[in-house]
């Protein structure tokens, strides 16, 4: 196994405040890394830092096994392709932006490559448009275009899915699915969709806080311990004996059991609710309940049918003290 990043003991300060502190990472060459948690949990910088746009207040990256100097940024810079949330596009056509990208490489045979790309993403049509009157989601495809047709060794995407419309999402999705077969390149992405990062990636690196964090960060809630319990609110979570302090709490989907009644068993967590959404998640099903806060479940099939399970009808959520992560 080769690793396209390594960081030890790397910190990333702005000003006085530290943004980011992670002890050891190493991320996979050739497969896809996904990048979850809330906004100002440090993704954004650590995309930064794996872009070479910033270098590290303490530490060291290691980029196929070399470690970065700061003098030799702009090299490794040209070897990474980065999309950033709100991508900025040069006066002129699609069509333009992305040829010119190709000239500054001093890439021949241009016209091939790009109608390649274009029809790759489904936006052959917009060629010929301007490329700052585009729509945000096109905007976002043409953008992602002008990477991809330099072929990086590291495609990095800041929240991509954030301006798209439903449809161009799923577009997304299907291409992320198979980026890294397809190209042999590694990818590596932010979302808030938690569910959507488990889904499409083949590992996964939570954030708060500016730190890693040992839970998906689905049903993330924010409170306070009192006496084994965890309040948030209108939320009372029963925890183990053993854990005293912590202001958030997160449970996997995955260990949430759901019934038609309270559960009599180990588990000492129920909730009734109402089912707002269900939803097809690679394989599985995505359940959302409304309890007064709104838990996330995964499921299979099978149980869908068995439960019965209808959107607006009522079920009960489960799950045992020990499968609660407190930070």
């Amino acid at each position: 196994m080769t690793h396209i990043y390594q960081l030890n003991n790397m910190h990333f300060a702005y000003a006085d405040k530290n943004a980011l502190s992670i002890d050891h990472l190493q991320i996979e060459e050739g497969k896809a890394f996904a990048l979850i948690g809330a906004n100002g949990s440090g993704k954004s910088t650590l995309l930064n830092l794996l872009a070479f746009l910033a270098s590290p207040t303490q530490g060291d990256i290691l980029f196929k096994g070399e470690r970065v100097k700061l003098r030799h940024l702009i090299q490794y810079r040209r070897r990474v392709g980065f999309l950033t949330q709100k991508p900025f596009m040069l006066a002129g056509t699609v069509y333009d932006n992305i040829e010119l990208a190709l000239k500054i490489q001093g890439i021949r045979q241009r016209a091939e490559k790009i109608l390649k790309i274009l029809k790759q993403l489904d936006i052959s049509h917009c060629m010929h448009s301007q490329a700052k009157l585009l729509s945000g989601g096109e905007l976002q495809k043409a953008a992602l275009a002008r990477i991809l047709v330099l072929e990086p060794e590291v495609l990095l995407l800041d929240e991509p899915f954030s301006y798209l419309d439903q449809s161009s999402a799923q577009t997304l999705e299907l291409f992320l699915q198979s980026y890294t077969q397809d190209t042999g390149g590694s990818l590596i992405f932010s979302t808030h969709d938690r569910l959507q990062g488990f889904a499409l990636a083949d590992n996964v690196l939570a954030l708060a806080e500016g730190k890693e964090v040992k839970t998906p960060l689905i049903n993330l809630f924010h409170g306070e311990i009192k006496q084994h319990e965890f309040h948030s609110g209108a939320l009372c979570i029963k925890l183990p004996d053993a854990i005293k302090s912590g202001r958030h709490i997160s449970i996997n989907p995955q260990d949430i059991v759901l019934s038609n009644t309270a559960l009599v068993s180990s588990m000492r967590n129920h909730f009734l609710g109402r089912i707002i959404m269900v939803a097809e998640e690679m394989g599985s099903v995505r359940v959302n309940i409304d309890t007064g806060v709104v838990f996330k479940a995964l499921i299979t099939y099978q149980s869908l049918h068995e439960l019965d399970l209808k959107l607006g009808g009522n079920v009960w959520v489960n799950f045992k003290s020990s499968a609660v992560v407190v930070f």
